[in-house]
């Protein structure tokens, strides 16, 4: 707002500017670009994995949907005939379960994942690393993995070149670079892509949420001191004190006195129309995490998100489990299978899932972020 004065007259006129965002916020394309270096850009700025790590952080709904599934998909622990896999496969102390985890983890988060394969003095597998995939880079060829925490922080990074696992290599150490399915490139594509817009869009209302708390909910109310305009050293002072006084979740409740000398210097309180913001936001999050449980093939009530007007007996997470599980977790088993029996060097299935007994599971809760 701004003071204008009239050459013919010496009222002042009050201009409101209208004020907003100035851009949508821009989430990072899924791209890969080449460059005058020896990998390929992971993104435009070769950040879209730290995007997208930054991104499981922020929403809550991914992080459920993620590390719930990850459980499913280890369910109770792996076995393994052909070695000890409660034996630590590294200098860390891990086991191969516990690698398997991390590799599961960063499979649901970017489609893929990476492992660093050791070989002893016979040329059979010494120890395995999990790599944080959002580290990895890769040629165009794809035959040499660059591995460094700087991509995102310096425009020449310190890097280690490994050659990629093609099985013939016995000796040193390469990494086993796993880049899913969903791809035409050198780099993955994660499955929930077409949801990144949901997910930034939930992660936002939850923001606006909070900044309402923070705000005593909305700027709905005008306040009309009519005694007179004072300094600007006054107004900052007013507006400090009103906004100490009750804005905040913690001054909610609280009521507003003032003492006026006469009625037409009293202070008047106008609210405004409200536009139910709030309910359109919550009827939109709804909407958002439809389209996100969607993206994963997954039904609400596996994590912890319980469909309005539905009791959520055992029943129905049993039939809900049982598709998720053939559908999605036993594809994901199978993958990690698969890569495992490339690392061994065997055709036979190097460990097996245990499946989790749904008859040992506690019965689920009633209500918890019910989603119509």
């Amino acid at each position: 707002m701004k003071e204008t004065k009239n050459a013919k007259t010496s009222k002042k006129e009050l201009q409101f500017a209208v004020c907003g965002a100035d851009s949508i916020p821009e989430i990072p394309e899924i791209m890969e670009v080449k460059s005058s270096k020896d990998w390929i850009s992971y993104g435009k700025d070769n950040k879209f994995p730290m995007y997208l790590w930054d991104l499981y952080l922020r929403s809550a709904l991914l992080q459920s949907i993620i590390n719930g599934t990850t459980d499913y998909v280890i369910g109770n622990g792996i076995q393994s005939e052909q070695i000890d896999h409660k034996a630590e496969v590294n200098a860390k102390g891990e086991t191969l379960e516990d690698v398997i985890k991390k590799c599961v983890n960063d499979y649901l988060i970017f489609d893929g994942f990476a492992i660093q394969v050791i070989y002893n003095k016979i040329g059979q597998v010494g120890q395995l690393y999990w790599l944080d995939f959002r580290n990895c880079r890769t040629d165009e060829e794809e035959t040499t993995i660059y591995y460094s925490k700087e991509w995102d922080c310096k425009a020449n990074p310190k890097y280690i070149s490994y050659s990629r696992f093609d099985g013939t290599q016995k000796s040193g150490s390469c990494v086993f670079y796993f880049k899913g399915h969903k791809t035409r490139g050198v780099y993955p594509i994660p499955r929930y892509s077409g949801a990144l817009n949901a997910l930034e869009t939930s992660t936002e209302i939850a923001r606006y949420h909070l900044s309402a708390i923070h705000n005593n909910f909305n700027g709905n109310l005008i306040i009309n001191f009519n005694n007179g305009e004072p300094t600007d050293d006054v107004k900052k002072d007013i507006e400090r004190k009103i906004k100490n006084k009750f804005s905040g979740a913690e001054n909610g409740g609280k009521f507003l006195v003032s003492f006026n000398d006469s009625k037409d210097n009293g202070v008047t309180v106008e609210r405004l129309q409200d536009d139910n913001t709030d309910k359109k936001y919550e009827q939109l999050r709804k909407d958002t995490y439809k389209e996100i449980f969607i993206a994963f093939r997954c039904q609400p009530q596996l994590f912890g998100f319980v469909i309005e007007g539905s009791l959520f007996n055992k029943e129905e997470y049993k039939q809900a489990y049982d598709l998720y599980y053939k559908t999605v977790v036993v594809p994901i088993q199978d993958d990690v299978v698969r890569c495992l029996n490339k690392i061994y060097d065997s055709k036979e299935d190097v460990i097996t899932f245990v499946p989790f007994e749904l008859e040992d599971t506690e019965e689920q809760p009633s209500e918890n972020n019910p989603v119509e």
